[in-house]
């Protein structure tokens, strides 16, 4: 299953038979969390589909919840969904870190229902007036520096990474300064910012390819750039 066939499962209500359950072991690996099969086209081709169960502390024989993930293996036609108890999330990092006892062994990605990353509204002073750094993403919008969190990263780690990858700069966050906003990625899908503030250390340097400039504004100008949302974050920082 690809591409289509996983976004049209996300967000499906699926009843799984659990043929390995906590505690089974399969050679050297002994699996942290339940897993089985979807009996029927859940897919759309008919065929019967792997899936792990998260959040779910005990073994199971069966399971009735939520599709909220998928596991795809590059350059292998055989992904694994992931599920969870209706009204349970995980992000792409939780995800990718609790399957990684098997999916270790694959070059995978995560495509799940709810997408996290973090980044760095970072700040200068110019003659006693606050600049704040913004950049231009290769799709054409303006953002902060930020990023995918990654399998056991904080959210400052990230944050710093990502500030660090994409411009060269370092900071250190301000305490008790976070900000988190969310927007839709799908009909079910959505992405999850969290924002913290920090004084710009270091020289810039951009990213090749996947930055293409970047500007210094004042707090007033944030809005002219942003998406609403990151904006109004942003501002809530300030």
């Amino acid at each position: 299953m690809r591409d289509k066939l996983i976004r049209d499962c996300l967000g499906k209500q699926v009843h799984i038979i659990v043929d390995r359950p906590i505690g089974y072991r399969h050679g050297d690996i002994v699996y942290p969390v339940n897993y089985g099969y979807i009996p029927g086209t859940v897919a759309g081709d008919g065929e019967e589909q792997d899936a792990y169960i998260l959040g779910v502390s005990e073994p199971l024989q069966e399971f009735d919840g939520r599709i909220i993930g998928a596991v795809r293996r590059k350059n292998d036609v055989e992904d694994k969904l992931v599920a969870a108890p209706e009204g349970m999330e995980f992000h792409q990092a939780q995800i990718a870190e609790i399957v990684a006892f098997q999916e270790q062994y694959f070059d995978t990605t995560i495509d799940c229902l709810l997408r996290k990353s973090c980044g760095v509204l970072v700040y200068r002073d110019v003659d006693s007036v606050r600049e704040y750094l913004l950049v231009l993403q290769s799709g054409g919008s303006w953002s902060i520096p930020k990023g995918h969190m990654e399998p056991g990263e904080t959210e400052t780690e990230t944050a710093l990474r990502e500030l660090l990858e994409e411009t060269g700069l370092n900071a250190e966050p301000d305490a008790g300064k976070r900000a988190v906003t969310e927007y839709p990625l799908s009909p079910v899908g959505r992405k999850q910012l969290v924002i913290f503030t920090g004084k710009a250390e270091g020289t810039l340097r951009l990213r090749d390819g996947e930055i293409k400039t970047s500007v210094w504004v004042t707090a007033e100008k944030l809005k002219d750039y942003l998406y609403p949302d990151t904006a109004a974050a942003c501002e809530r920082l300030i």
